[in-house]
């Protein structure tokens, strides 16, 4: 008798190594794993059914649910901390400024790119102009428009650095508002 049972044993524990091996989980196996679940009474009522008629027939599972639910108890026990007031005031100070400072930057992005544009523009617009006027009294002041390139190089130069004052000009006036501010 002794032989029967451990060849029954041993199909049956064969069994599940084969059907482990297979990668077949069995009705055992998968409520083993929703036993942690249950304990923290995570699950939803179908699975909570499921589990509590294997307990009532599988006694392995049943000692194991009990040590889930000793550990979560013990988990339950232990105090929460809590964030201090002050930091959760800080943090949240922190992120909406540097959320103003991403937006100032984005302004600043975008205020720089229409100096460019209108200094190119302003260029492209006056330079016909200070010719036709370097013919006239220009040329009293000694600046002969006849090299041509070289005198746009340095109309245009001029422009960028007056585009470049105007830019950092606004960016101080940025700066004293937001101190006022």
């Amino acid at each position: 008798m002794g032989g029967k049972t451990s060849r029954k044993m041993n199909g049956k524990t064969n069994g599940k190594t084969n059907a482990k091996m297979n990668g077949k989980m069995t009705e055992h196996d998968e409520i083993r794993g929703l036993l942690s679940l249950a304990a923290a009474g995570a699950l939803d009522a179908t699975e909570d059914q499921r589990v509590s008629a294997h307990l009532r027939a599988c006694p392995a599972c049943a000692a194991e649910i009990a040590s889930w639910q000793a550990i979560e108890t013990g988990l339950r026990r232990i105090p929460t901390p809590q964030v201090p007031a002050d930091l959760v005031a800080r943090t949240i100070a922190r992120a909406q400024m540097r959320f103003a400072e991403e937006s100032d930057r984005r302004s600043e992005r975008k205020m720089l790119a229409l100096i460019t544009v209108f200094s190119w523009i302003f260029v492209a617009l006056s330079w016909p102009l200070a010719q036709l006027l370097g013919h006239g009294w220009l040329s009293l002041l000694g600046l002969g428009f006849e090299q041509g390139w070289k005198n746009f190089a340095v109309f245009t130069a001029l422009c960028w650095m007056a585009g470049a004052a105007a830019a950092i000009l606004l960016a101080m006036r940025r700066d004293r508002e937001r101190r006022i501010a």
